[in-house]
């Protein structure tokens, strides 16, 4: 019987202190992450939620939490002043290095914030934060304010060393989410491209907006970064002077009588607009209405009733008119008592051709603040 022979190696690895440290140039590791540093946390004012001031926070509205290595950021905690039982979070958005985006919780109390990470760091933000009650906007007052179907639109100026075909985007702030992109044919030196305020979508709704080339033209248009941001309304107010909102229920939607709209006291011969643009309906006078003017709304699938008018509407039937264009003046003409605006919504198909008055107490208040 032949032997077997069984040989056996050993293999010795040698572990060396002096050795390389771990990820090392030439070792082929990865460098160990660094923790994301916050240098700050400032309110964001937008048309829904405005800041009262930068170091106070707003419910409902937007943040952003600035610092460096903050692109593997994934939510923040509200901590609050309770332990964990007033503890909400909320999801990061718009994730850069250097910072990121989210919305105030409604819940939201003021305390400390920490940021937790995809690499399972948390980490806190320095100070504490003060969270206040959503403020009134006043678009206004944060940019150059543009309505949707106004007479001015907004614009950026384009400067290029040659003719050329560039891509324009309208981007929603923040977080500059492009909600709007179109080719626009321009000649040699400056141009001015102007926006519309519509998306493929339809209209774009209230909010802060930039004009911008789009990034892959970016380097042909010389000393072009893109416009300031500005502010489009998707309504005006339409009594453009002091005025109130009635003095007893009855001037309100509903009731007793089925009063199909709201009454808006001012003073006779204060100027009225039209709150969107679109086309005139009818435009009338009627023994009970007095002088009236009916507008079909452009893009809102809503007619705009405006009653009691001082004298004939400015504008006729048939008649295409602009947000903010002047359609006459508070009077009392017809049953009225005293000079006010009796103002109705009316869903499609429109003002009695089938369609339904609705409540528009909400709509006027909204434009109101912000018109």
């Amino acid at each position: 019987m032949r032997g077997i022979r069984i040989w056996s190696c050993v293999i010795v690895i040698a572990l060396s202190s002096a050795g390389p440290a771990f990820g090392a140039p030439g070792t082929g590791g990865a460098a160990a992450p660094r923790d994301p540093e916050i240098t700050g946390v400032r309110c964001v004012t937008t048309a829904s939620a405005a800041c009262a001031s930068p170091g106070m926070l707003v419910r409902g509205g937007q943040l952003r939490v600035v610092g460096r290595r903050l692109d593997a950021s994934l939510k923040l905690v509200f901590r609050g002043s309770r332990g964990a039982r007033d503890d909400v979070s909320a999801r990061a958005s718009h994730v850069r290095s250097g910072h990121f985006d989210a919305t105030v919780p409604k819940r939201a109390r003021s305390g400390p914030i920490d940021v937790l990470s995809a690499i399972g760091t948390t980490t806190r933000a320095p100070g504490s934060v003060r969270i206040g009650a959503p403020a009134v906007v006043d678009l206004g007052a944060i940019a150059r304010t543009y309505f949707f179907g106004g007479s001015r639109q907004p614009e950026l100026a384009v400067t290029l060393a040659a003719p050329a075909t560039v891509a324009v985007e309208a981007v929603r702030e923040p977080g500059a989410v492009v909600v709007a992109r179109w080719d626009v044919a321009t000649p040699a030196g400056v141009s001015v491209v102007r926006w519309d305020a519509m998306t493929p979508q339809g209209p774009a709704p209230s909010g802060t907006y930039r004009l911008r080339l789009a990034p892959q033209v970016g380097a042909a248009a010389a000393g072009t970064a893109g416009s300031d941001v500005f502010a489009i309304a998707d309504h005006i107010f339409p009594i453009r002077g002091r005025h109130d909102y009635g003095r007893s229920d009855t001037n309100n939607y509903g009731g007793e009588r089925g009063h199909k709209g709201q009454d808006l006291f001012a003073a006779c011969g204060t100027r009225l607009a039209a709150a969107r643009a679109g086309i005139v309906k009818f435009a009338a006078t009627d023994e009970r209405a007095g002088n009236y003017v009916v507008i079909e709304g452009a893009g809102s699938g809503l007619d705009y009733v405006y009653m009691h008018m001082r004298a004939p509407a400015l504008v006729q039937k048939g008649e295409q008119v602009f947000t903010g264009q002047k359609l006459g003046e508070v009077g009392d003409s017809g049953n009225a008592d005293g000079c006010h605006l009796h103002f109705e919504l009316w869903q499609a198909p429109g003002w009695f051709t089938g369609g339904s008055a609705i409540d528009p107490l909400p709509q006027l208040r909204a434009w109101d603040a912000s018109s």
